[in-house]
């Protein structure tokens, strides 16, 4: 499917620390089930509870970038170095999610998207959409309708109001009166989505497919709780 995107974002190349400890997400369960560790200095973090359809805890990082990801599930190079790729957290960056694509073309078999997960501009109950597709996508849910562009840019789209089934379709901006997909969509005021459009497993049903990522903001209070009780006991 990477074969098909046209643009990936580059990575800012300034070495500091995140506003709040990093959140990860893996792309698929081939990447879920890897053993990969932030990496700074002599400090080794591991990323537990990584997963293809949740975001993973915040990774408690000791000290300041630069950072790299150690990829644990493989042997070092030739030149026995360990098989790594840097991760830069952007300074405007608060509330990093740290995206991990496959990249066959790199050692580690990985390239890294950071965006900003920030609350204050990812709102409850809104939903943001990210184009993996080569073309230029036109997303309407009930009568509000955005273009989501291809390459990995995000664009919000928040309806607002009670918990309520939804009109969803999606059409190519180029000819956006013939749809490529309708459905009917779940809309709740508490609860995020971060949705990648992707190119259909079968063409013959629909081009496009989603991989939708929900966060549900009680579910997050109640796990902010929980570790913090664990922080102090521990």
């Amino acid at each position: 499917m990477f074969r098909t995107i046209l643009l990936y974002l580059t990575l800012a190349a300034a070495p500091l620390m995140a506003a709040s400890p990093p959140r990860v997400l893996a792309w698929d369960d081939e990447i879920a089930g890897r053993k990969l560790a932030f990496v700074t200095g002599k400090d080794l973090v591991k990323i537990e509870g990584l997963n293809s359809l949740k975001r993973t805890p915040p990774v408690r990082l000791k000290t300041p970038g630069p950072y790299q990801i150690r990829a644990l599930d493989k042997n070092p190079g030739a030149d026995g170095k360990p098989i790594e790729v840097a991760c830069s957290i952007p300074e405007n960056v608060e509330k990093p999610l740290i995206l991990l694509l496959p990249d066959p073309s790199h050692p580690t078999g990985l390239r890294l998207l950071v965006v900003d997960d920030n609350p204050i501009g990812f709102r409850w109950g809104c939903y943001r959409f990210l184009n993996t597709t080569p073309k230029d996508l036109v997303v309407q849910l009930e009568q509000k309708a955005v273009k989501v562009p291809a390459g990995w840019k995000a664009v919000d789209l928040d309806l607002g109001g009670e918990t309520r089934g939804i009109g969803a379709r999606i059409a190519l901006s180029e000819s956006i009166a013939i749809p490529l997909y309708t459905a009917v969509w779940e809309y709740n005021k508490e609860v995020r989505t971060l949705c990648f459009l992707v190119p259909g497993d079968d063409p013959r049903l629909s081009p496009v497919a989603f991989k939708s990522i929900p966060e549900d903001k009680i579910m997050l209070q109640i796990e902010a709780k929980e570790q913090q009780t664990a922080d102090k006991n521990g």
